[in-house]
């Protein structure tokens, strides 16, 4: 078997052990969204979060409690006719006692709202972890596909100098070039396989943060086919950023949750009304009632807060200056979530600008490439002309992929600044979200 025979036959091996099945992005984010175990994490942490209000709410609700109890009396009442000098009872009751709060000084209504404030953060931020988990998984797809296209043209780039190389030889054999043109061409060539090597590298790099992201290696990956229906301005894109961003949201969250804490601190200070009732038989409790004895009690409990060492009004300052800290974070975010929109509308204006002159670049040098061949069998062109030309060829190609990549992830960050990049937006299958 020859060795072109041998290639074939291993290229024939690797097509059949390559998947045939091409994977999309959307089902890239499927498998991230059920196995991510970062996002995992923060679907329990809010899972722990709505267990708040359960726990809030349960301030409206009775507590009822069983009593019981057995212990030892020992009774010594000297110079008394009517007993004996001494005595030892053994006292024992069980009861039942229930205690419904009416009134916790607003405590509850403030308790409630905070819970669900922060259970609202949280999904906010819930929503802010997908998106970022979804801009990485996009960020190594397409950057699989960008690598995976360079590696592509840098093969095809090497198979050209290879054969460029070998007809420079057989015209430095009829006196057609020089020597130098043969060193020339097997200089191009070598560094055609160095940028192979490299570009494989960090195709190698990509299907690794690949692998992390989504949990399992990439198969043969689509170039994605992204739906984008553009904002009407750029202000307008700003001003849906800083209201809807996922971000933004949970920070206003955060800010109301923290002014209902205040609402609890200062609610310490106020009286707290209960409705305590209460069911108990005893037995043995003194000589004077040696059998049985049942009682039944309702009663009204007010509770009047006097002075409690300052302790409530220091929580009043620490939630009040809370308050602010929250109101404070929320600008802070907010003018954040304003810098990342317009950095990202730059980005895909940039980017759209490159693919377009990168296009012509490429359309350009693929006609220059094709006349300095045409001149170099007529004579009029060198060696080093052709190799020049196929390596601006090359150089505009690349470009042109790496600009079409940047462009779908200026997309993908435009739709994670308005909160669009989520489960629910990208209108993934409800399979994935289960």
């Amino acid at each position: 078997m020859t060795i072109r025979a041998a290639l074939a036959a291993l290229s024939v091996l690797a097509f059949l052990s390559t998947p045939t099945h091409a994977e999309t992005l959307e089902q890239a984010w499927a498998q991230a969204y059920q196995t991510n175990p970062g996002l995992a994490a923060k679907r329990s942490e809010l899972k722990i979060t709505q267990e708040q209000i359960t726990m809030a709410r349960t301030h409206w609700q009775p507590t009822i409690n069983a009593v019981t109890g057995i212990g030892k009396l020992y009774d010594d009442t000297p110079n008394n006719a009517l007993l004996p000098a001494s005595d030892s009872l053994t006292p024992r009751n069980f009861g039942v006692e229930v205690v419904q709060p009416i009134f916790r000084g607003f405590r509850t209504i403030e308790e409630t709202s905070a819970a669900q404030k922060q259970a609202k953060a949280q999904y906010a931020r819930f929503q802010a972890a997908q998106q970022r988990l979804f801009l990485n998984v996009a960020a190594a797809y397409l950057d699989i596909v960008r690598d995976q296209a360079v590696v592509d043209l840098m093969r095809h780039n090497q198979e050209v100098l290879d054969q460029q190389l070998q007809e420079t030889q057989k015209r430095l054999e009829i006196g057609e070039v020089t020597r130098t043109d043969v060193m020339q061409a097997q200089s191009r060539e070598q560094g055609a396989k160095t940028a192979l090597v490299q570009a494989q590298g960090q195709l190698a790099d990509d299907r690794a943060a690949y692998l992390r992201f989504v949990g399992t290696e990439p198969s043969l990956l689509q170039s994605p086919d992204i739906k984008f229906d553009p904002p009407q301005s750029e202000e307008v894109f700003i001003d849906s950023a800083v209201t809807k961003n996922p971000a933004v949201i949970a920070a206003s969250y955060s800010k109301d949750q923290a002014d209902n804490e205040t609402g609890v601190s200062k609610g310490n200070l106020l009286p707290e009304l209960n409705l305590v009732g209460s069911a108990t038989r005893s037995w043995e409790q003194s000589e004077f009632i040696p059998g049985r004895q049942d009682e039944e009690r309702v009663m009204l409990q007010l509770k009047i807060p006097l002075y409690q060492a300052g302790a409530d009004y220091s929580q009043i300052r620490s939630s009040e200056h809370k308050s602010v800290e929250r109101r404070m974070e929320l600008e802070d975010v907010r003018l954040a979530v304003k810098q990342e929109a317009t950095s990202a509308w730059q980005a895909l204006t940039t980017a759209r600008s490159a693919a377009a002159s990168d296009q012509a670049q490429v359309d350009a040098a693929s006609q220059a490439w094709e006349g300095v061949c045409k001149e170099a069998k007529a004579g009029t062109r060198t060696t080093l002309d052709i190799l020049n030309a196929e390596q601006e060829l090359l150089v505009a190609k690349v470009a042109l992929v790496q600009a079409k990549r940047d462009e779908a992830l200026a997309i993908m960050q435009i739709k994670a600044s308005t909160g669009a990049l989520t489960a629910d937006a990208l209108c993934l299958p409800q399979s994935a979200r289960e």
